[in-house]
Protein backbone atom coordinates (compact mmCIF):
# COMPACT_ATOMS: atom_id res chain seq x y z
CA UNK A 1 0.00 0.00 0.00
CA UNK A 2 2.24 2.97 -0.93
CA UNK A 3 3.00 5.55 -3.83
CA UNK A 4 5.90 5.90 -5.97
CA UNK A 5 6.57 7.68 -9.17
CA UNK A 6 5.92 4.78 -11.12
CA UNK A 7 2.97 3.44 -11.46
CA UNK A 8 4.69 -0.35 -12.79
CA UNK A 9 6.02 -0.53 -9.38
CA UNK A 10 2.38 -0.32 -7.41
CA UNK A 11 1.65 -3.54 -9.48
CA UNK A 12 4.46 -5.26 -8.87
CA UNK A 13 4.09 -4.83 -5.09
CA UNK A 14 0.04 -5.28 -4.90
CA UNK A 15 0.09 -1.68 -4.21
CA UNK A 16 -3.80 0.20 -4.27
CA UNK A 17 -4.59 3.95 -4.83
CA UNK A 18 -0.73 4.49 -5.74
CA UNK A 19 -0.40 8.21 -7.24
CA UNK A 20 2.73 8.89 -10.07
CA UNK A 21 4.70 12.02 -10.23
CA UNK A 22 7.29 13.19 -8.73
CA UNK A 23 5.47 16.22 -7.82
CA UNK A 24 3.40 14.69 -5.46
CA UNK A 25 3.99 17.07 -2.40
CA UNK A 26 3.81 13.75 0.16
CA UNK A 27 7.06 11.97 -1.05
CA UNK A 28 8.93 15.04 -0.21
CA UNK A 29 7.52 15.82 3.39
CA UNK A 30 9.66 18.47 5.02
CA UNK A 31 11.11 17.46 8.49
CA UNK A 32 9.23 19.41 11.01
CA UNK A 33 11.72 18.77 14.21
CA UNK A 34 15.22 17.37 14.69
CA UNK A 35 13.82 13.64 15.77
CA UNK A 36 11.60 13.50 12.39
CA UNK A 37 15.10 14.50 10.49
CA UNK A 38 16.98 11.80 12.09
CA UNK A 39 14.07 9.31 11.47
CA UNK A 40 14.15 10.19 7.81
CA UNK A 41 17.87 10.67 7.32
CA UNK A 42 18.22 7.52 9.28
CA UNK A 43 15.18 5.32 7.00
CA UNK A 44 16.97 6.48 3.79
CA UNK A 45 20.68 5.60 5.08
CA UNK A 46 19.01 1.97 6.20
CA UNK A 47 17.83 1.16 2.88
CA UNK A 48 20.72 1.78 1.23
CA UNK A 49 22.85 -0.26 3.08
CA UNK A 50 19.89 -3.28 3.14
CA UNK A 51 20.20 -3.35 -0.69
CA UNK A 52 22.97 -5.57 -0.25
CA UNK A 53 21.56 -8.93 -0.32
CA UNK A 54 24.05 -10.30 2.47
CA UNK A 55 23.86 -7.39 4.77
CA UNK A 56 20.07 -7.28 4.66
CA UNK A 57 19.82 -11.06 5.24
CA UNK A 58 21.88 -10.79 8.17
CA UNK A 59 19.55 -7.45 9.72
CA UNK A 60 16.67 -9.53 8.80
CA UNK A 61 18.08 -13.12 10.30
CA UNK A 62 18.72 -10.85 13.77
CA UNK A 63 15.42 -8.95 13.74
CA UNK A 64 13.29 -11.94 13.05
CA UNK A 65 15.32 -13.81 16.35
CA UNK A 66 15.00 -10.60 18.71
CA UNK A 67 12.53 -8.30 18.07
CA UNK A 68 13.35 -4.41 17.93
CA UNK A 69 17.14 -3.62 18.40
CA UNK A 70 19.04 -0.83 19.28
CA UNK A 71 21.00 0.90 15.95
CA UNK A 72 23.60 0.75 18.21
CA UNK A 73 23.88 -3.32 18.03
CA UNK A 74 23.64 -3.52 14.51
CA UNK A 75 27.24 -2.89 12.93
CA UNK A 76 25.26 -2.93 9.64
CA UNK A 77 23.72 -0.09 10.53
CA UNK A 78 26.94 1.96 12.09
CA UNK A 79 26.89 5.86 12.17
CA UNK A 80 23.06 6.30 12.36
CA UNK A 81 23.40 5.46 16.29
CA UNK A 82 23.95 9.23 17.08
CA UNK A 83 22.41 10.14 20.63
CA UNK A 84 19.59 12.43 20.19
CA UNK A 85 19.04 13.19 24.33
CA UNK A 86 16.46 13.00 25.98
CA UNK A 87 14.53 9.57 26.26
CA UNK A 88 14.89 8.58 22.40
CA UNK A 89 16.73 5.42 21.82
CA UNK A 90 17.28 4.97 18.29
CA UNK A 91 15.54 1.39 17.43
CA UNK A 92 14.31 -1.01 14.30
CA UNK A 93 12.02 -3.02 14.28
CA UNK A 94 10.32 -5.29 11.67
CA UNK A 95 6.97 -6.25 10.47
CA UNK A 96 6.63 -8.86 7.82
CA UNK A 97 3.15 -10.07 6.25
CA UNK A 98 2.46 -13.46 6.16
CA UNK A 99 3.30 -14.57 2.38
CA UNK A 100 5.42 -12.12 2.22
CA UNK A 101 8.78 -13.68 1.07
CA UNK A 102 11.14 -11.65 -0.69
CA UNK A 103 13.21 -9.47 1.39
CA UNK A 104 13.99 -7.70 -2.16
CA UNK A 105 10.59 -6.20 -1.74
CA UNK A 106 11.54 -4.75 1.71
CA UNK A 107 10.49 -0.58 2.45
CA UNK A 108 12.08 1.49 5.12
CA UNK A 109 9.21 3.47 7.21
CA UNK A 110 9.05 5.89 10.06
CA UNK A 111 6.02 7.54 11.94
CA UNK A 112 5.26 10.51 10.54
CA UNK A 113 4.64 13.52 12.63
CA UNK A 114 1.02 14.94 14.05
CA UNK A 115 -1.20 12.99 15.88
CA UNK A 116 -1.94 9.90 14.75
CA UNK A 117 -5.64 10.53 13.82
CA UNK A 118 -4.33 12.79 11.20
CA UNK A 119 -1.80 10.33 9.60
CA UNK A 120 -3.11 9.43 5.69
CA UNK A 121 0.12 8.79 4.62
CA UNK A 122 3.86 6.82 6.19
CA UNK A 123 7.13 7.93 4.90
CA UNK A 124 9.47 4.87 3.42
CA UNK A 125 11.74 4.07 1.40
CA UNK A 126 12.12 1.69 -0.94
CA UNK A 127 15.84 -0.64 -1.27
CA UNK A 128 16.48 0.82 -4.97
CA UNK A 129 16.59 4.80 -2.66
CA UNK A 130 13.03 5.74 -4.22
CA UNK A 131 10.84 7.66 -1.70
CA UNK A 132 6.90 6.31 -1.50
CA UNK A 133 3.71 6.74 0.55
CA UNK A 134 2.15 3.92 2.54
CA UNK A 135 -1.06 3.85 3.72
CA UNK A 136 -1.65 4.88 7.53
CA UNK A 137 -4.57 2.59 7.81
CA UNK A 138 -4.30 -0.20 5.60
CA UNK A 139 -1.06 -2.66 6.47
CA UNK A 140 1.16 -3.52 3.14
CA UNK A 141 2.01 -6.48 1.87
CA UNK A 142 5.36 -6.57 1.85
CA UNK A 143 8.05 -6.44 4.25
CA UNK A 144 8.86 -3.14 6.47
CA UNK A 145 11.95 -2.55 8.27
CA UNK A 146 10.22 0.65 11.18
CA UNK A 147 12.77 3.28 12.21
CA UNK A 148 12.11 4.01 15.75
CA UNK A 149 12.73 6.85 18.62
CA UNK A 150 10.73 6.03 21.13
CA UNK A 151 9.50 2.40 21.36
CA UNK A 152 10.19 -0.60 23.71
CA UNK A 153 13.58 0.45 24.39
CA UNK A 154 13.04 4.15 24.70
CA UNK A 155 10.50 2.96 27.41
CA UNK A 156 12.92 0.76 28.91
CA UNK A 157 14.98 3.33 29.79
CA UNK A 158 12.93 5.49 30.83
CA UNK A 159 11.01 3.66 32.97
CA UNK A 160 13.94 2.88 34.91
CA UNK A 161 14.98 6.58 35.12
CA UNK A 162 11.21 7.97 36.34
CA UNK A 163 11.44 4.80 39.49
CA UNK A 164 14.97 6.57 40.57
CA UNK A 165 13.45 9.88 40.32
CA UNK A 166 10.60 9.02 42.31
CA UNK A 167 12.73 7.59 44.98
CA UNK A 168 14.81 10.53 45.01
CA UNK A 169 11.58 13.05 45.62
CA UNK A 170 10.41 10.56 48.04
CA UNK A 171 6.87 9.16 46.54
CA UNK A 172 8.55 5.43 46.12
CA UNK A 173 9.84 3.98 48.96
CA UNK A 174 12.65 0.88 48.78
CA UNK A 175 11.68 -2.27 48.64
CA UNK A 176 12.46 -4.79 51.66
CA UNK A 177 16.07 -6.04 51.66
CA UNK A 178 16.07 -9.35 49.71
CA UNK A 179 17.26 -11.28 53.01
CA UNK A 180 14.47 -10.46 54.85
CA UNK A 181 11.70 -11.49 51.91
CA UNK A 182 13.78 -14.75 51.53
CA UNK A 183 13.32 -15.63 54.87
CA UNK A 184 9.62 -14.71 55.59
CA UNK A 185 8.16 -14.79 51.90
CA UNK A 186 5.41 -12.17 51.03
CA UNK A 187 2.10 -11.58 49.56
CA UNK A 188 1.50 -10.02 46.19
CA UNK A 189 -1.14 -9.73 43.72
CA UNK A 190 -0.36 -11.37 40.52
CA UNK A 191 -1.54 -10.72 36.71
CA UNK A 192 -2.96 -13.71 35.52
CA UNK A 193 -4.40 -11.97 32.12
CA UNK A 194 -4.93 -8.82 30.45
CA UNK A 195 -6.46 -7.83 26.92
CA UNK A 196 -6.68 -4.15 25.92
CA UNK A 197 -9.78 -3.11 23.72
CA UNK A 198 -8.76 -2.58 20.23
CA UNK A 199 -8.37 1.08 19.40
CA UNK A 200 -7.65 0.69 15.84
CA UNK A 201 -4.24 2.67 16.00
CA UNK A 202 -2.01 3.06 12.67
CA UNK A 203 0.13 -0.31 11.91
CA UNK A 204 2.77 1.64 11.49
CA UNK A 205 2.96 2.59 16.16
CA UNK A 206 3.30 -1.24 16.31
CA UNK A 207 3.43 -2.97 19.53
CA UNK A 208 1.59 -1.44 22.01
CA UNK A 209 4.29 -0.30 24.59
CA UNK A 210 2.62 0.02 27.68
CA UNK A 211 3.70 0.91 30.98
CA UNK A 212 1.53 0.91 34.75
CA UNK A 213 1.22 3.23 37.50
CA UNK A 214 0.83 1.32 40.49
CA UNK A 215 -0.16 3.88 43.89
CA UNK A 216 -1.17 3.43 47.78
CA UNK A 217 0.05 4.72 50.34
CA UNK A 218 2.48 3.95 53.60
CA UNK A 219 3.18 5.02 57.31
CA UNK A 220 0.94 8.07 57.90
CA UNK A 221 -0.63 7.97 54.08
CA UNK A 222 2.57 9.06 52.30
CA UNK A 223 2.52 8.17 48.80
CA UNK A 224 3.79 5.11 47.28
CA UNK A 225 4.36 5.14 43.44
CA UNK A 226 5.92 2.67 41.46
CA UNK A 227 6.12 2.44 37.33
CA UNK A 228 5.74 -0.69 35.46
CA UNK A 229 6.71 -2.22 32.34
CA UNK A 230 4.48 -4.73 30.65
CA UNK A 231 6.84 -5.84 27.95
CA UNK A 232 5.01 -8.76 26.68
CA UNK A 233 1.49 -6.35 25.79
CA UNK A 234 1.96 -6.05 22.31
CA UNK A 235 -1.11 -5.84 20.38
CA UNK A 236 -4.63 -4.45 21.62
CA UNK A 237 -7.69 -7.62 21.01
CA UNK A 238 -5.22 -9.63 22.09
CA UNK A 239 -5.53 -11.65 25.40
CA UNK A 240 -2.59 -12.40 27.35
CA UNK A 241 -1.10 -14.21 30.48
CA UNK A 242 1.78 -12.93 32.13
CA UNK A 243 1.54 -14.30 35.68
CA UNK A 244 3.51 -11.00 36.08
CA UNK A 245 3.66 -10.15 40.15
CA UNK A 246 2.11 -6.42 39.90
CA UNK A 247 1.30 -5.50 43.26
CA UNK A 248 4.08 -5.81 46.04
CA UNK A 249 1.80 -5.45 49.37
CA UNK A 250 5.23 -4.93 51.10
CA UNK A 251 5.45 -2.05 49.56
CA UNK A 252 1.77 -0.41 51.30
CA UNK A 253 0.47 0.31 54.55
CA UNK A 254 -3.07 -0.93 53.49
CA UNK A 255 -3.98 -3.67 51.85
CA UNK A 256 -5.58 -1.63 48.69
CA UNK A 257 -3.41 -0.36 46.20
CA UNK A 258 -4.41 1.30 42.32
CA UNK A 259 -3.42 0.17 39.00
CA UNK A 260 -3.82 2.84 35.98
CA UNK A 261 -2.09 2.07 32.24
CA UNK A 262 -0.66 4.00 29.56
CA UNK A 263 1.02 3.86 26.72
CA UNK A 264 4.46 5.14 25.82
CA UNK A 265 4.72 7.15 22.79
CA UNK A 266 6.64 10.10 21.36
CA UNK A 267 5.20 12.31 23.27
CA UNK A 268 6.55 10.64 26.46
CA UNK A 269 9.04 12.06 28.59
CA UNK A 270 9.41 10.51 31.72
CA UNK A 271 11.66 13.16 33.57
CA UNK A 272 8.51 15.64 32.90
CA UNK A 273 6.39 12.78 34.06
CA UNK A 274 8.05 12.43 37.23
CA UNK A 275 7.90 16.15 37.70
CA UNK A 276 4.38 16.38 37.34
CA UNK A 277 3.29 13.75 39.62
CA UNK A 278 5.26 15.24 42.39
CA UNK A 279 3.32 18.59 41.65
CA UNK A 280 0.08 16.93 41.67
CA UNK A 281 0.76 14.33 44.53
CA UNK A 282 2.13 17.04 47.20
CA UNK A 283 5.09 16.06 49.06
CA UNK A 284 5.44 13.48 51.69
CA UNK A 285 2.52 14.08 54.43
CA UNK A 286 -0.02 15.54 52.05
CA UNK A 287 -2.38 13.04 52.65
CA UNK A 288 -2.06 12.58 55.91
CA UNK A 289 -5.44 12.68 57.81
CA UNK A 290 -7.25 11.16 55.11
CA UNK A 291 -9.03 7.53 56.06
CA UNK A 292 -7.26 5.40 54.35
CA UNK A 293 -9.30 4.04 51.40
CA UNK A 294 -10.09 7.83 50.33
CA UNK A 295 -6.24 8.03 50.70
CA UNK A 296 -5.41 5.26 48.28
CA UNK A 297 -8.01 6.38 45.69
CA UNK A 298 -7.23 10.24 46.45
CA UNK A 299 -3.57 9.44 45.27
CA UNK A 300 -4.96 7.69 42.21
CA UNK A 301 -7.28 11.14 41.54
CA UNK A 302 -3.39 13.04 41.70
CA UNK A 303 -1.97 10.57 39.06
CA UNK A 304 -4.54 11.23 36.64
CA UNK A 305 -4.65 15.00 37.67
CA UNK A 306 -0.45 14.67 36.67
CA UNK A 307 -0.76 13.55 33.12
CA UNK A 308 -0.73 16.32 29.96
CA UNK A 309 -4.06 16.86 29.07
CA UNK A 310 -3.59 15.85 25.46
CA UNK A 311 -3.25 12.38 26.84
CA UNK A 312 -6.76 12.56 27.43
CA UNK A 313 -7.64 14.08 23.84
CA UNK A 314 -7.66 11.17 21.60
CA UNK A 315 -7.37 8.20 23.63
CA UNK A 316 -3.87 7.53 22.48
CA UNK A 317 -1.91 7.58 26.24
CA UNK A 318 -3.87 6.96 28.87
CA UNK A 319 -5.77 3.48 28.53
CA UNK A 320 -7.52 2.60 31.56
CA UNK A 321 -7.73 2.86 35.96
CA UNK A 322 -8.03 -0.19 38.61
CA UNK A 323 -8.97 1.66 41.74
CA UNK A 324 -9.19 0.11 45.29
CA UNK A 325 -7.63 -3.22 44.40
CA UNK A 326 -7.61 -5.08 47.52
CA UNK A 327 -4.98 -7.59 48.78
CA UNK A 328 -7.23 -10.43 49.43
CA UNK A 329 -9.30 -10.72 46.72
CA UNK A 330 -9.33 -12.53 43.32
CA UNK A 331 -10.71 -10.37 40.33
CA UNK A 332 -11.85 -12.59 37.00
CA UNK A 333 -12.45 -10.04 34.11
CA UNK A 334 -12.07 -6.89 35.75
CA UNK A 335 -13.26 -4.39 33.83
CA UNK A 336 -11.36 -0.98 33.99
CA UNK A 337 -13.18 1.99 35.05
CA UNK A 338 -12.63 3.89 31.20
CA UNK A 339 -13.37 0.41 29.94
CA UNK A 340 -10.78 0.25 27.82
CA UNK A 341 -8.71 -2.89 29.48
CA UNK A 342 -10.27 -6.27 31.66
CA UNK A 343 -7.71 -7.79 33.58
CA UNK A 344 -7.77 -10.93 36.52
CA UNK A 345 -5.94 -10.56 39.27
CA UNK A 346 -5.40 -12.94 42.17
CA UNK A 347 -3.41 -13.09 45.69
CA UNK A 348 0.01 -15.17 45.39
CA UNK A 349 2.16 -15.92 48.42
CA UNK A 350 5.83 -15.29 47.59
CA UNK A 351 7.28 -18.36 49.51
CA UNK A 352 10.80 -18.49 51.10
CA UNK A 353 13.05 -20.70 49.03
CA UNK A 354 13.94 -22.90 51.76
Amino acid sequence: MYRRSSAIACLMFGALGCATGESDPRLEPAASSPLQAFKQTAAEQTAAALSDLATRTAVLAELRQRGPIALAELPALAGLDRALGGDAVPEVWLREPEGANDSADLVVAYAPAGNEPSWSDIPAYTLDGARVALDAHQPPRVPVLVIETHGRLAMRKGVAGANLALQRAGLQQLAAPVASVAATGRWTTRLDSIRLADDEEPWISGSAEIYAVASGVVGDNAPQVRIIELPYLDHDGTTYTPHQIILDWNDYAYQAANLQLFEHDDNTNYQELVTALVTAIGAVGSLAGYPAVQAVTEIANRVIAAMPASWFANDDDYVDSFYTLEKTLSYTNLLGAGHNATISLQPFFLAPNE
